[in-house]
């Protein structure tokens, strides 16, 4: 059998092979925004550049669609 592979972030043990193949488990995964989910299975190696990016600031509203607003 193969070394066991460790979480990147929490260090607990990997079991799935697709969780070993991103090198996150899978509790440390769902916690993942999609952007950062995204960069990861483009660039697995690139791990700690992904998670060190800043989070975009936003206020939460959606921005309407000119349209919208002249009606």
């Amino acid at each position: 059998m193969s070394e066991p592979v460790e979480c990147a972030l929490c260090h607990q043990p990997i079991r799935s092979a697709a969780a070993r193949a991103r090198q996150i488990g899978g509790r440390c995964w769902r916690k993942l925004r999609p952007d950062q989910r995204a960069a990861i299975r483009a660039e697995p190696s690139r791990i700690r550049a992904i998670l060190a990016r800043p989070v975009p600031t936003t206020d939460g509203q959606l921005p309407l669609d000119q349209q919208e607003i002249s009606q």
